[in-house]
């Protein structure tokens, strides 16, 4: 019984270390593609400290990979998505606040005007 336990076990490593690499390939194209998105939103300009972190750990992630240790590829690759995706949210929330001071800028110049000409006609 002992025996057969252990042929199954040995037999299952190698379909182990497939799931394994497997899963640390996903999640290194899934941060490869977060860096990406956040550095087209304007990350290196808005948020350079998470997208420096991101990039960090994706570099490590690959290095990981490449030695062939699968789970801490997978980790750190999570981890580099989640900061790239931090970094995008920060880029798009500067965008935002930046239309939203021009359009606030724009009613003000309007109302001003509004006023110089004493009101609507």
């Amino acid at each position: 019984m002992k025996r057969q336990t252990l042929t199954l076990l040995l037999l299952s490593l190698p379909a182990l270390a497939v799931a394994g690499r497997q899963e640390a390939d996903l999640s290194l194209t899934q941060a490869r593609s977060a860096v990406a998105a956040a550095e087209r939103a304007g990350s290196v300009q808005a948020a350079p400290v998470p997208t420096a972190d991101a990039r960090a750990l994706l570099a490590r992630a690959e290095g990981s990979y490449e030695d062939r240790d699968w789970t801490d590829a997978e980790r750190e690759a999570h981890r580099a998505r989640a900061d790239a995706r931090l970094a995008e949210a920060r880029a798009r929330q500067v965008k935002a606040e930046s239309a939203t001071a021009e359009i606030e800028a724009a009613v003000e110049t309007l109302r001003a005007e509004l006023n110089r000409q004493g009101g609507v006609r």
